[in-house]
């Protein structure tokens, strides 16, 4: 039986909100380097990898296809990131994986949240999904307080879809923000989350596109560091293989 994330107990003593990294076929130098980058960039939140995380952080498997394939020259080796996805769904725990590559090379039967990286670097691709994660946690009424449990997050986890990101430095076209993610994707959108997006914009996109009836929908017009920015994650209904 799957154990719900508000009956994990730990969850409850975090006070600042913790993320998880967890490498498949990225060089442990590379990480390092990366844990160095995010620390600096979100210092509100702390960074993990491996066992040093606390009980209740978000994970983020990160996968690269082309490094567990051998450049190409074998079959890409799922076995790793797909049982450390398995496990954390058994275990009602938040995770998700952020994958270099394209969607063909993603394992046909899988379960979970995974999501393409695109062209874009790790250090942005990691910051981008966790702000776009974090606006499912966010109330007009609190803020951002009930981040570190992750709650939210966890039951979109628990789903099994593919998704993609969308990014605008601006702040100011969240609109076509939308429309671009929308395009790399020829199945229904079925999740979305969004941070930054203006409140007068977001309703009259979202209503357009005709997305006001998502079993998970989350916008809000703050970021995490409250910079002029809109990150968006889409996800995608995965049918069942197995």
């Amino acid at each position: 039986m799957t154990q719900s994330i508000s009956s994990l107990g730990p969850v409850e003593t975090l006070v600042r909100p913790a993320v998880s990294l967890e490498r498949w076929g990225v060089a442990a130098g590379d990480l390092a380097a990366l844990l160095t980058c995010l620390a600096e960039t979100m210092p509100g939140i702390d960074w993990f990898t491996g066992e040093a995380a606390p009980a209740g952080a978000l994970a983020l498997h990160l996968v690269d296809f082309a490094a567990l394939a051998g450049n190409g020259r074998a079959v890409w080796n799922a076995t790793g990131p797909l049982e450390a996805m398995r496990q954390a769904r058994q275990q009602g725990q938040p995770a998700f994986a952020l994958c270099r590559g394209r969607a063909s090379q993603l394992p046909a039967v899988r379960k979970g949240v995974w999501i393409l990286r695109a062209d874009k670097a790790w250090e942005v691709a990691v910051q981008s999904v966790v702000r776009a994660l974090a606006a499912l946690e966010w109330t007009r009424e609190d803020g951002y307080r009930a981040l570190p449990a992750w709650r939210a997050t966890g039951e979109l986890a628990q789903r099994s879809l593919l998704a993609v990101t969308g990014v605008d430095k601006t702040a100011s076209a969240f609109s076509s923000v939308l429309r671009d993610a929308l395009s790399a994707s020829l199945l229904p959108c079925a999740a979305l989350a969004v941070a930054g997006a203006p409140d007068s914009e977001t309703r009259r996109t979202i209503v357009e596109a005709g997305l006001h009836d998502l079993q998970t929908l989350a916008v809000t017009p703050m970021t995490l560091d409250g910079a002029m920015r809109v990150d968006a994650l889409l996800g995608f209904e995965w049918p069942a293989l197995d």
